[in-house]
């Protein structure tokens, strides 16, 4: 079987090609599993929204998450795996040197490797110097010809990295972290719908949860958040000045709809898993599934009410983003370098005194996100009710 690459999601991406190379398949029909039914057996969907204040740099920084566990790592892996009934090797160093041996010995041996990396070292990605040493981001890494390292990152094709960017990619983010590689051991045999019950069982109650942090709760307190005329976090005391308000804007758009996302939030995505679980289980989904186009829907819309094309300066930075993230998928690099430093350059000039909305159009757009999000948070229960609804049986 010719090799594949790319996907939707960099961490289901990177182990759905890394199993199927390792020649995990389905035995009911003898094909490599999805990458919409990795997701989904890996536990599904997730919520989280933190807004990170920098006085030092005069701005904030938004964090979505839509993954399950998408701040634990690991543990997602962890749990896809066990389900998957594939044994890990993990390796947690601070040695580069130790680190890349594993790295080169795994490949000697034939077998990818799962890296965790600085999405920012990454040249291909086109990022800026300040953007290093910020998130996590996974690669697989499939095979290595001299200094030249094949590597697995959404795009259809595959990428490559040298030796030394690959070094540099894969070291700590910060001091106290480690450099991660895992490798896979695939089982003789593994019961799908079992992993995929134990799947979307996680999903409900990782979603079930009152945290206001890190599950469906968040929506609620993001759209309190919005509204709150004193509270410190609300969005009306943190950008009284509109200093960093416009980045915030964009980085609402671009999470939902393009970063290691389908274009909503990864809520398609997980409707996709259940219309191949539907197959599998005794249970009808099909309420389920249309439950989480509809939360799809909702999701893009706020994208768009969040970052309008009715605002020109927003519109351009929106066509700037769909260049970009085109011209990554085509592996056109100057497109993408080139858009990144355009963007970048909106960022400072729209950063306080030239945001383009006046204080009753920022709060018509605070409202309207308000309203939104709460439709967002009912849709989001109502999806979970269904899903749940329709497991009591199993």
């Amino acid at each position: 079987m010719a090799a594949s690459f790319g996907g939707v999601h960099s961490t289901t991406a990177s182990m759905t090609r890394i199993f199927e190379h390792e020649g995990l398949l389905n035995r009911e029909t003898g094909e490599p599993l999805t990458e919409a039914m990795i997701f989904g057996i890996g536990g599904g969907l997730g919520a989280g929204y933190i807004l990170w204040e920098f006085k030092e740099r005069d701005s904030a920084n938004l964090v979505l998450g839509f993954r399950n566990r998408w701040n634990y790592q690991v543990d997602y892996v962890n749990n896809l795996c066990d389900r998957l009934n594939i044994k890990t090797e993990m390796l947690e160093t601070k040695s580069t040197q130790k680190a890349q041996a594993s790295v080169d010995d795994a490949l000697e041996r034939g077998k990818a490797v799962l890296l965790w990396t600085d999405k920012a070292c990454i040249p291909y990605h086109g990022l800026l110097e300040e953007h290093k040493r910020h998130f996590f981001y996974l690669i697989g890494v499939h095979s290595r010809i001299g200094d030249t390292y094949t590597i697995n990152d959404i795009a259809p094709q595959a990428w490559t990295l040298t030796r030394d960017e690959l070094i540099e990619a894969h070291e700590p983010i910060a001091t106290s972290n480690k450099q991660r590689t895992i490798t896979f051991d695939l089982p003789v045999k593994f019961d799908l719908k079992s992993a995929v019950i134990a799947g979307i069982q996680d999903h409900l109650e990782h979603l079930g949860r009152n945290s206001n942090t890190f599950s469906l709760p968040v929506y609620a307190k993001w759209a309190k958040m919005l509204m709150h005329p004193k509270n410190k976090k609300g969005w009306r005391t943190v950008f009284k000045e509109r200093a960093g308000l416009y980045i915030t804007l964009c980085s609402t758009y671009e999470w939902i709809t393009f970063d290691d996302t389908e274009g909503a939030g990864l809520r398609n995505f997980y409707a996709d898993f259940l219309t191949g679980a539907d197959e599998l289980l005794d249970a009808d989904l099909t309420e389920a599934i249309q439950s989480y186009r509809s939360c799809a829907r909702l999701w893009r819309e706020f994208a768009d009410i969040a970052f309008s094309d009715d605002v020109p300066e927003f519109a351009r930075a929106k066509e700037l983003l769909r260049e970009r993230y085109s011209g990554f998928l085509k592996q056109d690099l100057d497109i993408v370098s080139k858009n990144v430093r355009e963007l970048n350059a909106l960022e400072k000039q729209y950063h306080r005194q030239g945001f383009p909305l006046d204080d009753t159009q920022v709060n018509i757009l605070f409202e309207a996100m308000h309203h939104q999000l709460n439709a967002i948070y009912d849709a989001e229960l109502l999806a979970v009710q269904h899903l749940k609804s329709a497991m009591l049986g199993q």
